[in-house]
């Protein structure tokens, strides 16, 4: 009879026994044939009995028939015809071959030989299990084989009428599909049931592609090794559990019951293991040994991916390293894609290694560390070369990408980024009509995740993720791995007590696993977007997480074991001890353990932390929210701070991004991030009807949102089960109306961070300084607090990140109140001691602010710098703001008064001096001879005429004239001589010899004045030394005798526009954009994009309007190695201030370059200055300065004072800048050049190579025997750089000693005196050269061989002389 419904498709009936047990083995027969999927059901003990032999012996046959199947067949052929290849690879290896050509043959056999092995030990697995299979049906009957194999039953098949034949059939199903996938541990497993059976732990190292994560666990089934006890498989990961299960539930299909293959990603109270395989991340099992630490009903653990050697995989290791001690029938497996088990077997009392050679085909490893630099780089999309919206490396990936779309043959694509935030960019902005972009990362839901397993017909699959595909998954098509190299970790330093977010490089074995993923089902490639070299450098293997995070999850887990004292815990690898005490200090300060008798032990709040299984902060601030009533509010907040990363998005052009920013404006909460999180929480979860079009419209990743929810419904899941706490629906705080419920919130969240309490230190550039360790950090720019123009005076905050500047983030406002709750009032207020004020002194002209300042600020960072040292703080500084006229003082209140009133005496000094402030010019500068002097003051009036010879500049000498303070000195100086009307002082940059005294110079009003200063002042103690004070007479003006030194001047005549071109070398503007896509200046982030006008050039947005081209270049020269050409500030169209005359800016010039001057009061005999008008349209002024050609060191200092200042008569945003050509001739006779012209050369190139410097040279030697060296370079300093060094070398020593008297030295004109110096210069290699005129002894040559000749001639002079009249008085004898 047909049955209509139920399991049971048809009930047969036959008149005998023998006729209803032959037609079961026709239809087993049929079955096994594959013409059906019935199944024979016996339910009569006797019908059984009866028919048993029969099936028994059809599936014995069965079985041998399949050990001579085509199956095998293909694998035996497979087989031969690998042995073929090896042979013919054996006979090129034996004939000639180069050494590449012979270490590749050698590689290709020693591959081809590791595959033939594993092809044959795959066969002979197979016939193994058929045989088994054929042994175990024929058991007991005349056709029995009596010889059976040693060792583990792998099927564990039952005797008589305890044969299942439909798990059977199954398994010998299974079995064909095994051989034909050819997975390499199928080859290796009776060996490895063999070794676990003998040993209770083992380590099992497959490499990537062998099988080992799906085909352990039914090895371990199939073999009934567990009895009726559970086998549990451990993954890091919740994917990895869920994907595998689901994949051996597939695979076993038929071979197990129902139920028998299991998954649970997290755990909860009353949740038992029940089902026979079950796979779950390390965390769940953990929880589950301190509900069970017996771990009853657990036979055999695996902890799969040990090498990546998670927090919560340590732990477990451990607590089953102390439970395998009590339970002798409990087996641990630890499985590890690397090679690096050798801590794990120590740690295991040196347990058994086991090998599985992986089937990884051949990965083809191309290092592209610039994408650009390739040649298909030109085929990328347009939108992919643009300006980088994204971190450089996000976008280096994603062109990566789509040069391998277009050039590449079909596959699936793997490209690893860091975060989650980069892997949803990059799916949002890569965009083929011919490809499927799919997302993969941790907090992506099961449903999404399945995703990059399904196959797209006709489509390239692309997968962006992190580092969650490097191991575990197995996803297949990818040929090809796009590898950026990095990996984003949040590091706890114990140090401060601090997690630091920063984005490092990966290991070495994560490097190979990566590339790995394409090798899984073919040939494959990876593109490592950087260098070989930079593998070399990265790390062989990945750091154990226990090293790097912060310990309060572990600790708290391990005082729930019972353990007193977490110290002496048996770690694999034990942490630092300061990081294992800063965690108990924070547990303490929560709340979640107490000391007893030197112990430690979890409170109530601290056994609630360890059910809820989140991190302790975390689960503190919900338990402290439930205690106030906001159960809603603490469960949303503790989501939203686990996803804050990635809730706002902030991506695209600088036009989105700049929107982004505006529609953040209006969700910001006054208080700060958290607080923002959580009204944006709110706003998402009120009613809204297109969700997803909310959040679109506010910038709000919607992906996150839908993540927090699901985080939410866990925690609201994981209270109601461990905690019995109910979640409503409703909300108290409302974000809109300030209440009572802000102050409480914040409270929490400040008992919650304590740690993390930061104060504001009052001024922008210090920004925080982080109490715990004195760090000073600036708030992120992303930071809600910044919308609102104040920084509050204190904060807390989540973590620190480091990209690469520190920033805190997560930032919390806190009040006082909240504050004293905490700490005590007396420790707030100590700390705001050290806090900075602000002073303003206002009302100040322009002109004594520049003198304030001084040439590119040196005055005030002398200032700064004596501020600094009275009252030993590093912090207190002084602002000058021109356009407000004032002075602002940082300072704390302690040295508050102290710093006005330096500050105040030094305004009042400059103010002093300006009002008596004169300019000094000859009144014939042309004319040879004496010229009258005149001394101008303000309004062109003439302070005094001097006709006569007398002086009114004196020169000051002192013996530290560098270190003398500049004010004290003109304070002495006016204090007991009136009249100073200015002051020179010299420059240092390039002093030689006697200059090492000149302090400068000191100009008077009246003559009597300056003889007052040099009888008043000679002799007068300052600073150690006595002061020297010398006449300075007016020089006579011969003008100039030949102009060889020129230099070009310009400064802006309007004003900038923030806006610049840069030009770049060919082809190098869109890699300027890359690296300068987070470029800062003076605060503000400036904006780069290739330009679409000006080929080879980057167009440049938001610049401060203070900056010059100078500054600007030197921004950029810091951030990117690429070559820069030219930058040009584009200014406004038309001035908006009236420009100096001409002549005015002539005469400033003189002024400011004649200090440098030997003739300073006849500046026309030593330069010439030429100020061109300026054309309407015209934005800069120019000027030529054409300097004598003997006074390069004196142009030197003249144009360095130049560079960068501000002419007195210009508005502070117009900076001069020099361009100029240099050229300097040295000269020295042939046989001095002899002698140092290797030297010489030596040095001309290293300046020639140094970076940014150009120099070129040229010899030429005269008919006179001089040899002459010609300098060319674009910067007067470098000319003096290397004039000086040169003068060195070619102006030779002259040897000063005691020993060499006039006597002795002129015994070099007698016969002896000429012999020994020749033998001397031989010896040494020197030139020595004897001036009879100056009677000075000059030595040429290196400097150690010139010390040497010294030391030689000083010997032997001196011996001659005696020799000389002991000889004449044995003659007169």
């Amino acid at each position: 009879s047909v049955c209509s419904s139920g399991r049971h498709a048809a009930r047969l009936l036959f008149r005998s026994l023998p006729a209803a047990a032959a037609a079961a083995r026709e239809l087993w027969s049929l079955r096994l044939d594959g013409l059906h999927l019935l199944t024979p059901h016996l339910p009569d003990a006797a019908l059984a009995s009866h028919a048993f032999p029969l099936v028994a012996s059809l599936f014995a046959s069965h079985a041998s028939r399949l050990l001579d199947s085509g199956l095998i067949s293909r694998s035996a052929a497979r087989s031969a015809e690998l042995a073929v290849s090896i042979q013919s690879v054996k006979r090129r290896l034996r004939g000639h071959n180069n050494f590449r050509d012979f270490d590749q043959f050698n590689l290709q056999k020693k591959t081809l030989e590791a595959e033939k092995e594993l092809v044959d030990a795959r066969i002979a697995e197979y016939k193994a299990a058929m045989s088994l299979i054929r042994r175990a049906m024929l058991r007991g009957t005349d056709d029995g084989e009596e010889v059976e194999e040693e060792g583990v039953d792998v099927f564990g098949i039952g005797e008589g009428e305890d044969v299942d034949f439909v798990r059977l059939h199954m398994m010998m199903l299974r079995e064909c599909r095994t051989l034909n996938e050819g997975l390499p541990i199928y080859a290796y497993r009776r060996k490895i049931l063999n070794h676990i059976f003998n040993n209770q732990v083992m380590i099992l190292i497959g490499e990537t592609g062998s099988g080992k994560s799906t085909q352990l666990v039914q090895f371990l089934a199939d073999s009934g090794l567990s009895g009726n006890d559970s086998i549990v498989c451990t993954q890091p990961r919740k994917i990895a559990a869920l994907s595998l299960a689901h994949r051996v539930d597939e695979e076993s299909k038929g071979c197990y019951a129902d139920n028998f293959v299991s998954s649970y990603s997290s755990f909860l109270n009353g949740q038992n293991f029940s089902s026979k395989i079950i796979f779950c991340t390390d965390s769940c099992l953990l929880h589950h040994c301190m509900n069970d630490a017996d771990l009853n009903g657990i036979s055999y653990i695996i902890v799969d991916e040990a090498h990546e050697r998670s927090l919560n995989t340590d732990l477990l290791l451990a607590l089953i390293k102390k439970k395998l001690l009590d339970r002798l029938d409990l087996r641990l497996i630890i499985m590890s894609a690397t090679a690096d088990a050798n801590r794990l077997a120590e740690y295991f009392y040196g347990c058994q290694t086991f090998h599985v050679k992986g089937r990884n085909f051949p990965v083809e490893i191309k290092y592209v560390p610039d994408v650009s630099v390739d040649a298909s780089f030109n085929i990328v999309a347009s939108s992919l070369r643009g300006p980088c919206a994204a971190a450089s490396y996000v976008n280096d990936v994603i062109r990566q990408v789509s040069i391998i779309h277009k050039n590449e043959e079909e596959g699936a694509i793997l490209a690893f980024l860091t975060s989650q935030l980069e892997v949803e960019w990059a799916c949002e902005n890569f965009t083929d009509a011919s490809a499927v972009v799919l997302p993969m990362h941790g907090k992506l839901s099961p449903v999404e995740q399945s995703r990059v397993f399904e196959s797209y017909s006709g489509m390239r699959k692309i997968i962006f993720c992190t580092n969650i595909a490097e191991t575990s998954l197995t996803i297949k098509e990818v040929k090809y791995v796009v590898d950026s190299g990095l990996v984003k970790d949040s590091r706890f330093v114990p140090s401060s007590g601090l997690n630091v977010l920063k984005v490092n490089w990966i290991s070495q074995s994560s490097a190979n696993q990566r590339a790995g993923r394409a090798g899984r089902t073919g040939v494959g490639k990876c593109y490592r977007l950087y260098s070989e070299a930079d593998f070399s450098m990265m790390e062989l293997h990945q750091e154990p997480e226990i090293q790097k995070v912060h310990l309060g999850t572990a600790v708290l887990r391990i005082l729930a074991l019972g353990v007193k004292d977490a110290q002496n815990f048996e770690f694999v690898d034990a942490p630092n001890p300061e990081a294992i005490n800063m965690a108990v200090k924070n547990l303490e300060q929560l709340g979640a353990v107490k000391c007893n008798c030197n112990c430690y032990e979890l409170t109530d709040t601290g056994r609630h932390l360890v059910k809820l299984g989140i991190e302790p902060r975390l689960g503190k601030i919900m338990l402290d929210c439930f205690g106030f009533g906001l159960r809603k509010e603490g469960v949303v907040l503790a989501a939203v701070m686990a996803n804050s990363s990635s809730i706002f998005c902030r991506v695209g052009t600088d036009e989105e991004k700049h929107k982004a920013d505006l529609q953040k404006v209006r969700l910001c909460h006054q208080d700060g991030d958290l607080f923002t999180l959580l009204a944006v929480y709110k706003k998402w979860e009120d009613g809204h009807e297109n969700r997803n079009m909310w959040c679109w419209q506010n910038s709000i990743n919607a992906k996150t949102m839908r993540r927090c929810q699901e985080t939410i419904s866990e925690l609201e899941n994981c209270l109601k089960h461990e905690l019995k706490i109910i979640i409503p629906s409703y909300w108290c705080w409302n974000p809109e109306a300030p209440s009572e419920h802000d102050k409480l919130l914040k409270r929490i969240i400040l008992s919650s961070l304590a740690g993390n309490l930061a104060m504001f230190l009052g001024h922008e550039r210090f920004g925080y300084q982080v109490i715990s360790t004195d760090q000073i950090v600036n708030l992120h720019p992303s930071c809600s607090l910044l919308n609102y123009g104040t920084k509050p005076d204190w904060v807390v905050f989540s973590e620190i990140l480091s990209v690469p500047n520190q920033y805190l983030v997560c930032v919390t406002a806190v009040d006082h109140d909240a504050l004293y709750a905490i700490h005590p009032m007396s420790s707030i207020q100590q700390l705001e001691i050290h806090k900075l004020q602000i002073k303003v002194i206002s009302g100040l002209g322009n002109n004594l602010l520049g003198k304030f300042v001084g040439k590119s600020g040196q005055n005030q960072q002398k200032i700064i710098s004596r501020l600094k040292e009275d009252c030993k703080d590093d912090r207190l500084t002084v602002e000058v703001n021109f356009n407000n006229n004032e002075v602002v003082l940082f300072a704390t209140a302690q040295h508050m008064e102290k710093v006005f009133c330096i500050v105040n005496n030094a305004l009042e000094c400059e103010g002093k001096l300006m009002r008596n402030e004169c300019l000094e010019r000859s009144l014939f500068p042309e004319r040879s001879g004496s010229s009258p002097i005149a001394l101008f003051g303000s309004g062109a009036e003439v302070k005094h005429l001097e006709l006569g010879k007398r002086y009114l500049t004196v020169e000051v000498l002192h013996q530290n004239a560098s270190d003398i303070n500049d004010k004290e000195l003109i304070s002495l100086v006016d204090s007991l001589v009136s009249g100073i009307a200015n002051f020179h002082k010299s420059s240092g940059n390039f002093r030689l010899g006697s200059d090492e005294t000149k302090w400068g110079k000191i100009t008077f009003l009246k003559p009597e004045n300056a003889e007052d200063a040099v009888s008043k002042l000679n002799g007068v103690e300052f600073h150690g030394s006595s002061l020297r004070i010398v006449p300075v007479c007016s020089p006579d003006n011969q003008g100039l005798r030949f102009p060889s030194v020129r230099a070009k001047l310009c400064w802006p005549r309007k004003e900038s526009r923030g806006l610049a071109l840069v030009t770049c070398a060919s082809g190098e503007a869109q890699s300027v954009v890359d690296d300068c896509f987070a470029l800062g200046i003076d605060g503000r982030y400036i904006s780069c994009r290739v330009s679409t006008k000006e080929e080879n050039c980057v167009f440049v947005e938001r610049i401060p309007l203070h900056v010059s081209e100078r500054e600007l270049y030197d921004a950029f020269r810091s951030t990117t190695t690429r070559r820069i050409l030219n930058i040009r500030l584009l200014r406004v169209k038309e001035a908006t201030i009236a420009s100096p005359s001409v002549s005015v800016c002539e005469e400033v010039l003189i002024r400011e370059i004649s200090p440098f001057m030997p003739n300073k009061s006849f500046p026309g005999k030593s330069f010439l200055v030429e100020v061109f008008p300026p054309e309407e349209n015209d934005s800069m002024m120019r000027a030529t300065l054409t300097f004598d050609g003997n006074l390069h060191r004196e142009a030197a200092r003249a144009l360095d004072h130049l560079e960068g200042s501000i002419l007195p008569c210009c508005q502070p945003w117009q900076i001069i800048q020099c361009k100029h050509v240099f050229h300097s001739t040295m000269s020295c006779s042939v046989r001095a050049y002899n002698v140092i012209s290797q030297e010489v050369t030596s040095l001309l190139e290293s300046f020639r190579s140094q970076k940014g410097v150009r120099v070129s040279y040229n010899y030429e030697k005269t008919e006179n025997g001089i040899f002459r060296v010609r300098l060319t370079a674009n910067a007067t300093k470098t000319i003096a750089d290397l004039r000086r060094p040169l003068e060195i070398l070619m102006k030779g020593k002259t040897i000063d000693h005691p020993d060499l008297t006039l006597s002795a030295v002129q015994m070099l004109l007698s016969r002896d005196g000429v012999a020994h110096l020749k033998s001397i210069e031989q010896e040494t290699g020197t030139y020595i050269l004897y001036d009879r005129q100056s009677l000075n002894i000059k030595v040429f040559g290196h400097q150690h061989h010139m010390a040497e000749a010294e030391a030689k001639l000083v010997h032997a002079l001196p011996q001659l002389l005696e020799k000389r009249p002991l000889e004449i008085l044995s003659s007169w004898a």
